[in-house]
C-alpha cells in the first residue's frame, strides 16, 4: 500500500493530525501545500489524504488551488480531516466537489475540534490542558477508522451556516488580500527569516533582513506563533476597520497574549515540505 497525505498547516494542529494518521496506517508520505502539485502526483497512491484547518467556513484558498491541480488515483481510498474551532462550513463539500471533477470520490470525512489559534483576535481557547488531550482522543479514533478504510459520509454545511455564508464570510474573503498589511516587526527582530520559512503560502520574502508580506495571506498566524523573539506585531488594517464586524473590531495582539502553536510541532517541522513516516 502506498499512502500520500497532503496538508496545509499554520500553527501545527493539522500537521500533527496528519502525522498521527500516517503512523496509524503503517506509514505515508506527508506533503505540504507549498509543493508544486505537478511534482507530487497521487496517481500512484492507494490511500490519499487531505488535512487542513477551516478558514472562513471553507478550506484555505491555497489548498483549494493545490487540489484542483493535483492528479489523483481515481480508485484510491480518499479521506479528508479538517481541524476547526466551531463551524466546519462547506470545507468537505469543496473537497468532494474538486475530487468529483477528477472522477474520484471522497470516501471519508471527519472534523476535529482543536485549540483556537487566531491569536491576533483572541487568546487560545479552550484551555490547552483540556483541549489537547481531547484533540488526541479524536485523532486516535479518526486514525484507526482511516486505517480500517472506513467509509464515512462527510459532514455537510449546516442550513444556518449555508444561509449566512455570503453575508457572514463574504466581507472577510473580499478583504483577505489586505489582512497581512497588519503585520510588522519591532526592534526585537533578529533577521532570522524563520517567518518566511514556516509560511504555508510562501507569502513572506526578506528585504534588508526583515520580513515583507506580499498579500497572499490566509491569516494562519504561523509567522506570529513561531517567531522566536515575538517580534512580529499586528495592527488592524484599514480595510478590516471598515468592515465594522465583530471580529474586525477585536483584532489586536497584546504583548502578553499567548501565541499558540501545537506543542509537538516545532518550526523546523513546518519548514519541511515533505517527510516520510
Amino acid at each position: 500500500m502506498k499512502a500520500k497525505i497532503y496538508y496545509f498547516s499554520g500553527t501545527g494542529n493539522s500537521l500533527y493530525t496528519a502525522r498521527k494518521i500516517a503512523k496509524e496506517i503503517g506509514g505515508a508520505e506527508l506533503i505540504s501545500v507549498r509543493c508544486d502539485p505537478d511534482e507530487v502526483s497521487a496517481n500512484d497512491a492507494d490511500v490519499i489524504g487531505f488535512v487542513c484547518p477551516v478558514y472562513e467556513w471553507d478550506i484555505p484558498g491555497t489548498f483549494k488551488k493545490f487540489i484542483k491541480k493535483l492528479s489523483v488515483n481515481k480508485d484510491a481510498y480518499i479521506f479528508m480531516v479538517a481541524t476547526y474551532i466551531a463551524v466546519h462550513g462547506k470545507c468537505f463539500e469543496t473537497v468532494a466537489g474538486l475530487l468529483e471533477e477528477k472522477g474520484a470520490k471522497l470516501s471519508y470525512g471527519k472534523a476535529i475540534h482543536c485549540v483556537a489559534s487566531q491569536c491576533i483576535a483572541y487568546p487560545p481557547f479552550p484551555p490547552e490542558k483540556i483541549m489537547i488531550p481531547y484533540m488526541e482522543k479524536q485523532m486516535n479514533k479518526t486514525a484507526k477508522e482511516i486505517a480500517a478504510k472506513t467509509q464515512r459520509k462527510y459532514p455537510h454545511m449546516g442550513w444556518l451556516s449555508r444561509k449566512r455564508y455570503n453575508s457572514a464570510m463574504g466581507p472577510y474573503l473580499a478583504a483577505e488580500h489586505e489582512y497581512d498589511k497588519g503585520f510588522y516587526t519591532n526592534d526585537k527582530c533578529k533577521k532570522c527569516g524563520l517567518c518566511m520559512k514556516v509560511c504555508p503560502n510562501k507569502n513572506i520574502t526578506m528585504e534588508n533582513g526583515h520580513p515583507v508580506w506580499n498579500h497572499n495571506c490566509h491569516g494562519c498566524n504561523a509567522c506570529v506563533a513561531y517567531c522566536p523573539t515575538k517580534a512580529i506585531q499586528f495592527q488592524t488594517p484599514q480595510a478590516y476597520k471598515e468592515l465594522g464586524t465583530f471580529i474586525s473590531k477585536i483584532l489586536c495582539l497584546p504583548d502578553k497574549r499567548k501565541r499558540y502553536h501545537h506543542p509537538d510541532i516545532k518550526a523546523k517541522d513546518l519548514m519541511s515540505d515533505k517527510e516520510s513516516i
